[in-house]
């Protein structure tokens, strides 16, 4: 594929991502976890409670089990007494002592709280009424046997978790988190813990998506740094073929360096190269295939800012269909422009903000290669592809995509 001199089109966003989406289905892998690790996992069945929850009528409060007819007209002002039972059941006229979560004896049909009572010797002395099943748990009340608790497809959260517990469950089925290779290239870049000499850098995408992808939901690995070599390059992809996902940074613009869009070319196929997204434009969408196996990829620009942003744009959709996962929910806050932020009339741009006191600031709004104000930044103001930037004073979205 000969190289270009630069991005002749340009794709939306959104068709890219639905062009890249729709190229690949969800994982059918499944796997058994315990539940201590199954917070954000996603159902792969239909889950039915095998017993009832609770499995017996239990007492919701410290107090007496009583019959609730025996103290009807009971008060403060006009106490009833009644005998504390001696045998496992409860007779008219008696009581029983219970704490929360004690089986109700047997004729019992409701608990008087025991702030509502004064004990002497064998008596209790009743200052308030209660009706039939007041401060009782009836068995089956949280979750009845038989019952359908939760959808496949459902994310789990930790109170699902204590449920599952709840009716006795130790373990639960969900799909595999999607495998996901992350291989940064370059000439430029050298690991960390080496001091890089003059025209060189220390590697970071590859740590940076590391745990993006964790955040996402999928299980990360790294490979070594692959150098800007047509056979290195492709070598790298086969042997990351075998994962879910392939994520590369770096060699994915069009200069005589950016390689990886012609070798996943001639591997697979690039379905999008250049999208309407700023930073972020070279940004490269495809999958590259090997015997029975074809493997979605997400090329990224090895400009930090452009790579961090374009990770969470188009890396994160795809880990999270791979996954059963629902799509990323950002916490987003209203606030007022302290400057003035230009953009480009037909690309969405990411511009990086603080937030202090209702007033969001810009950081550096050019610059796809700074990183630093990705990490200091709170949030993002997104400006729209049909809008040419936003005024001093205008009320403004701040996205928390981090």
């Amino acid at each position: 594929m000969p190289m270009k001199s630069g991005f002749r089109t340009k794709t939306s966003i959104r068709e890219a991502l639905d062009i890249f989406l729709g190229s690949f289905s969800p994982l059918d892998a499944v796997e058994t976890v315990p539940l201590e690790e199954a917070d954000g996992r996603v159902l792969c069945e239909d889950v039915t409670a095998p017993r009832d929850v609770p499995h017996y009528d239990r007492s919701a409060m410290d107090g007496y089990a009583v019959r609730a007819e025996d103290t009807f007209g009971s008060s403060r002002d006009a106490g009833l007494f009644l005998r504390v039972a001696t045998a496992d059941r409860v007779r008219r006229g008696e009581c029983k002592p219970v704490h929360t979560g004690s089986p109700i004896p047997e004729g019992a049909d409701a608990v008087v709280m025991i702030e509502n009572t004064e004990a002497s010797g064998g008596m209790v002395e009743v200052l308030g009424q209660v009706t039939p099943g007041q401060n009782v748990g009836m068995r089956g009340e949280d979750v009845a046997k038989g019952q359908a608790v939760f959808a496949a497809g459902r994310q789990l959260k930790p109170s699902d978790v204590g449920l599952l517990a709840s009716m006795g469950l130790t373990e639960i089925k969900v799909y595999r988190k999607p495998r996901v290779m992350i291989i940064p290239t370059g000439e430029e870049i050298v690991p960390r813990g080496v001091e890089p000499q003059a025209g060189q850098m220390n590697e970071s995408n590859g740590v940076m998506n590391y745990l993006y992808v964790k955040r996402y939901g999928g299980q990360p690995s790294v490979h070594g740094i692959v150098v800007d070599d047509r056979e290195k390059l492709a070598a790298a992809l086969r042997e990351a073929a075998s994962f879910d996902l392939i994520i590369t940074t770096g060699g994915s613009s069009v200069g005589r360096r950016d390689l990886l869009p012609e070798v996943v070319s001639a591997m697979g196929k690039v379905l999008v190269h250049g999208v309407a997204i700023k930073p972020g434009r070279p940004v490269a969408m495809g999958f590259v295939e090997i015997p029975d196996k074809r493997t979605p990829i997400v090329c990224l620009p090895g400009y930090p800012a452009a790579c961090a942003i374009d990770s969470m744009v188009f890396a994160d959709p795809a880990v999270k269909k791979l996954g059963h996962l629902p799509p990323a929910r950002y916490r987003t806050e209203r606030a007022v422009l302290s400057r003035k932020i230009a953009s480009e009339a037909g690309y969405r741009t990411y511009t990086r903000v603080s937030v202090e006191a209702g007033t969001a600031t810009p950081l550096r709004t050019k610059g796809a290669g700074i990183l630093s104000s990705v990490s200091l930044a709170d949030g993002y103001v997104i400006i729209p592809e049909d809008v040419e930037g936003r005024e001093a004073g205008e009320m403004v979205e701040v996205v928390y995509l981090e």
